[in-house]
């Protein structure tokens, strides 16, 4: 082991906003994040959540107050405290960030009794709540730095923002009062912005950049060749197969028609060729997705029959026409992607076969948020559903059938008064055995009500260059072995270099 020198990261665009508070983070954006954020909890090797910036997190009886402790002597980089006071001004604004607001909405208030004490108060049971903290919501962040009221972003991670390069790139220098003792062991790292998925790759085969993270199917084929034992010993391939990983699916608005009706749900789902899609679109990279949650998952429960079905399709398809007069037709928001244009296209013929009319609508990011979260559509297709613990999807299920708001998480508009009470249930135990049944009742009513069609899990690997070290080993602040990838990022503190 030793000391010094810089990682490059390749990644496609520079983060749009540094602040925990701010928009969902993508997986580059969570990866820089990283460098320069802790977070008060963070999953150990056994995907459980362990303190961090925290000592130690307990509830009450009824889990509707967890008090949070914190580890004393703790510094920002610009020589700020941690303290209480900051640390419940970063959760009182996640309860007002677009993208965290719902999933905190049983927040009443948080206090902050003590110097290193802090504590929330639930409207109603949430045993899973430690679970929010390994997330965004959990990186800790300087209050100018949530209000926008510094342009250098200032957290208490083991990186310090550097600014630009003359070459463009973005550094990210060593925090020399990190509070972890002997860390970090790189200078710098430097964020190198390389838009094209193909060019990104490029740069860690030709060594122009010391790690990337590869989703597109293509790409991880290619670079899968490039690492293969004997083939390019200069590279290493990190892919945790356990791990969530992104899930394409069709999302049906279950509030106007067609897919108001099941039957167009149904045939829909029945007419999807999901092997088709994975081997000719994926080129076999990943596996068929089953719902929210992966196959490798504690919570999983099997209730789906991936398998087309056309003959089925078409007869769904009759039965609608029976019932409305109409034909099923449908528009499809499609995002601008590659693979996804890929997919999109593919199930347009496979919907064609059972004589349904899917008419394909590109949009940008912006105008799928505004046209989902408002309604303002019939399907739309998307990847998600990467959550670490199911408790997360609560909102997009939530509301109830006379209450459904303006602008809403739940962008399917489907509510079932059975997958609420299951989520409600989850998190009025620690039982895991029960947790598994509550989870179990909502996989089941979500493949029996189809509101949406899950079609392929991506597979998502992180590439080294073979001269960089323990990028996966890595310690929590309370001694644990930490996850060794978290949504296709790593740990950055005590990653080394040849």
């Amino acid at each position: 082991m030793r000391d010094g020198g810089t990682l490059s990261i390749a990644v496609p665009a520079e983060p749009a906003s540094w602040s925990p508070a701010g928009p969902d983070w993508s997986t580059s954006e969570l990866q820089a994040a990283r460098a320069l954020y802790d977070r008060l909890m963070v999953r150990d090797e056994n995907d459980q959540p362990v303190p961090e910036l925290l000592e130690r997190i307990t509830p009450n009886e009824t889990f509707t107050a967890w008090t949070l402790d914190l580890r004393r002597g703790i510094t920002f980089s610009d020589g700020t405290p941690l303290d209480s006071t900051t640390v419940a001004a970063n959760l009182n604004l996640q309860r007002l960030a677009p993208d965290a607001a719902e999933l905190l909405k049983p927040v009443m208030f948080v206090t902050a009794p003590s110097e290193s004490t802090v504590v929330v108060a639930t409207a109603t049971p949430w045993s899973t709540f430690p679970e929010l903290l390994t997330t965004q919501i959990g990186a800790i962040a300087s209050v100018p730095t949530l209000l926008g009221t510094t342009e250098t972003p200032i957290g208490t991670g083991p990186f310090t923002y550097g600014g630009h390069a003359f070459d463009g790139s973005l550094f990210l220098h060593r925090n020399p009062t990190y509070w972890r003792t002997g860390l970090p062991h790189l200078d710098a790292v430097r964020l190198v912005v390389i838009a094209d998925a193909n060019d990104r790759t490029n740069a860690v085969i030709d060594g122009t950049v010391d790690m990337v993270a590869v989703d597109q199917p293509r790409q991880v084929s290619r670079v899968q060749q490039f690492a293969d034992v004997g083939t390019d010993p200069k590279l290493v391939v990190l892919d945790d197969r356990n791990a969530e990983k992104p899930k394409v699916s069709v999302a049906f608005n279950t509030g106007r028609p067609p897919f108001d009706r099941i039957t167009a749900r149904r045939a829909v789902a029945m007419a999807t060729d999901r092997t088709a899609v994975l081997t000719q679109v994926f080129d076999g990279q990943g596996v068929i997705s089953r719902g929210i949650i992966s196959d490798t998952s504690p919570w999983f429960s099997d209730h789906s029959a991936p398998a087309r079905d056309l003959e089925g399709a078409k007869k769904q398809v009759a039965e609608y026409t029976a019932e409305t007069g109409q034909p099923v037709a449908a528009q499809l928001l499609v995002p601008p992607d590659v693979t996804l244009t890929r997919v999109a296209t593919m199930l347009r013929m496979q919907m064609a076969e059972a004589g349904i009319d899917l008419t394909l609508i590109p949009v940008d990011p912006a105008m799928m948020v505004e046209a989902t979260t408002t309604g303002q559509y019939q399907s739309a297709l998307g990847v998600g559903f990467t959550a670490a613990h199911p408790d997360a999807y609560a909102p997009l299920f939530a509301g109830s059938p006379s209450e459904q708001p303006a602008v809403t998480p739940n962008i399917t508009r489907y509510v079932n008064p059975i997958v609420t009470k299951a989520f409600t249930d989850a998190r009025q135990t620690r039982d895991v055995t029960r947790q598994v049944d509550d989870y179990r009742i909502i996989q089941e009513q979500l493949f029996v009500d189809v509101p949406m069609v899950f079609i392929v899990q991506m597979r998502q690997i992180i590439v080294t260059a073979s001269t960089v070290h323990d990028v996966v080993k890595w310690s929590t602040g309370s001694g644990a072995t930490g996850l060794g990838q978290d949504e296709a990022t790593v740990s950055l503190a005590q990653i080394w270099k040849d």
